[in-house]
């Protein structure tokens, strides 16, 4: 699929989401990544919690509740949520949309690399978000280390692809007003030659990035209602958390 799709045996946020360091993708062909793969792929089966993240990881439920607020492991660590050990292809893609649990994960995932980059999900439904109590810390990491900025890429990139495109938006947004205020003007360049640009969904420049199309964004199962209830109810029970 994209050049800054997540590689998915492990994140986004997920990933967006899922969702932890979004590393360095080989180069794949558009014929490749446009392929449709069998059920159950790796990406699949790593975000259904039945493959553990390769080298040296873990299955994505344990990162969940170890590695969270564990900046140097994360920092360091490519094979945790890095998205990189297998390339996430259009079928599994949809997979994970289709899939509820999946979609807790990505969430999960997401939340997961925020707080790396110091910031908090305050909403499931809307993708608010909003500086993280270790926001200084955390930004100050991420003015000095740029090889994180590829990642944020990736990242919001594949919160569409996974079933998230509702969280793109807010994630630049929050990243413009950071760049603007100056807390992370360092990241300025990578915010206007590629963050903001990839909400530009029709755009030249986002079609041959990404090679999307638009059912390639369809939204997830998290976001349909449930046995009648409605969505204020469902996001209510926030169960990504």
């Amino acid at each position: 699929m994209s050049k800054y799709i997540p590689k998915v045996y492990l994140y986004i946020v997920v990933t967006l989401l899922p969702l932890m360091l979004w590393q360095l993708l080989q180069t794949t062909s558009r014929t490749t990544r446009s392929v449709t793969t069998a059920r159950e792929g790796p990406n699949y089966l790593f975000y259904s919690n039945e493959l553990a993240s390769s080298p040296d990881g873990a299955l994505i439920d344990v990162i969940h509740k170890k590695w969270h607020g564990n900046y140097g492991l994360l920092e360091a660590h490519h094979g945790g949520m890095n998205w990189e050990s297998s390339s996430l292809t259009k079928g599994e893609a949809k997979q994970i949309r289709e899939s509820r649990e999946c979609a807790v994960r990505v969430i999960r995932s997401y939340r997961l690399m925020l707080d790396f980059y110091g910031m908090e999900l305050v909403s499931t439904e809307t993708g608010e978000i909003k500086r993280g109590s270790n926001w200084k810390s955390r930004y100050q990491n991420l003015r000095v280390s740029s090889h994180n900025y590829l990642r944020i890429s990736r990242i919001i990139t594949s919160l569409g692809e996974l079933g998230f495109a509702r969280y793109k938006k807010p994630f630049v947004e929050h990243l413009r007003t950071e760049v603007q205020d100056g807390e992370l003007k360092r990241c300025e360049r990578s915010f206007n030659d590629f963050w903001v640009k990839l909400l530009d969904e029709n755009s030249k420049w986002y079609i041959t990035k990404t090679l999307e199309a638009p059912a390639d964004r369809e939204e997830s199962v998290y976001f349909q209602k449930e046995d009648g209830s409605d969505d204020s109810d469902e996001m209510s029970t926030d169960d990504a958390t």
